[in-house]
């Protein structure tokens, strides 16, 4: 039996995804699995040797004189399957199986774009995480296979890195700190004064660290400087996952490290202000989501210039959390 998964776009997404995704290889091990991803997300799937990649051009399916094409040739390279399970639930993920004309087209309850007029095996809505969403998906198509327990979140920290979880602490030693967010996601980051008052707050008793990103060379270097606060070298992705599990806990907003830090098992606080805490929330044995309720929250204004939802949270409110 083939199957196909498919997960287009951002980092965080893939992420929430993959402790699913490892449930249907070990409730399936007979299950051949390929994973549609975008070629700029390809990187992800490295530590899973047991999922093919199908890569999709991110540039071709942006460009409406090269999509169609490009969605034709990777249905091409997945036509051959038998089933394909949609995590993505868009008109573009739905229509690659469709294309590939494979048999049991399931989607995970997410009705985008008319999504599902392409699928032919789909799951009731749910206001539930994306987590959730994805260990629904996998428990459903385990269950119609004779296989149960598929949907329960695990970490990943024993496959990719072959070590134990580490023992949760009410009072964390060692703290990430996580203040960016991808150009894209400007909107979800907290405020800098607020990064530093915790910091400053903090940085006496426990011992601490920042986490940066590529686009924010500059940031690290004035952070650094005026926290008295390192900060973790530039490396790759799993390199630098591996210099997470050095740390105890992680305090981000919505970005891709805070959802790397749950799929490795270390215990998050999230700092939400737009983002939805429910849809973009985490398992519950994951950690925290601090979030204050204002009236225009969650939404996905991008070029929201008051966020008031991320300025009324405040340092406070995550040193309380951590019961410091």
């Amino acid at each position: 039996m083939r199957v196909a998964l498919v997960r287009l776009s951002a980092i965080g997404d893939i992420l929430r995804c993959l402790p699913a995704w490892q449930n249907l290889h070990e409730g399936l091990p007979q299950v051949e699995f390929c994973a549609v991803v975008e070629d700029r997300h390809e990187f992800l799937l490295k530590p899973f040797k047991w999922i093919h990649p199908v890569v999709v051009e991110r540039k071709k399916i942006a460009n409406p004189l090269t999509a169609m094409q490009t969605f034709k040739a990777v249905a091409d390279q997945i036509k051959q399957c038998d089933a394909s399970l949609d995590f993505h639930g868009v008109f573009k993920s739905a229509l690659i199986p469709y294309l590939a004309r494979i048999p049991a087209r399931w989607g995970d309850g997410i009705h985008k774009e008319g999504a599902h007029w392409l699928q032919n095996k789909i799951l009731p809505f749910k206001s539930q995480s994306r987590y959730e969403q994805a260990l629904g998906l996998a428990e459903a198509f385990g269950r119609a296979n004779n296989v149960k327990y598929l949907g329960q979140f695990r970490s990943l920290r024993r496959v990719i890195f072959g070590s134990d979880t580490p023992e949760t602490s009410c009072s964390p030693k060692k703290i990430l700190l996580v203040p960016g967010a991808s150009p894209r996601g400007a909107h979800k980051r907290w405020p800098l004064n607020h990064w530093l008052h915790l910091a400053e707050q903090l940085k006496e008793k426990k011992d601490l660290a920042w986490c940066l990103g590529p686009t924010e060379i500059h940031l690290r270097s004035w952070l650094t400087q005026v926290s008295e606060v390192p900060a973790l070298p530039q490396l790759p992705f799993w390199e630098m996952a591996e210099q997470l599990m050095e740390y105890d806990h992680v305090i981000s907003g919505d970005t891709s490290i805070l959802h790397l830090a749950v799929v490795l098992g270390i215990p998050v606080t999230g700092i939400y202000g737009p983002s939805d805490p429910v849809i973009a929330g985490i398992p519950k044995t994951a950690g925290k989501i601090l979030s204050n309720h204002v009236e225009c929250s969650p939404c996905r204004d991008r070029g929201c210039q008051r966020v008031t939802c991320l300025e009324s949270l405040k340092p406070k409110q995550v040193l309380d959390s951590l019961s410091i």
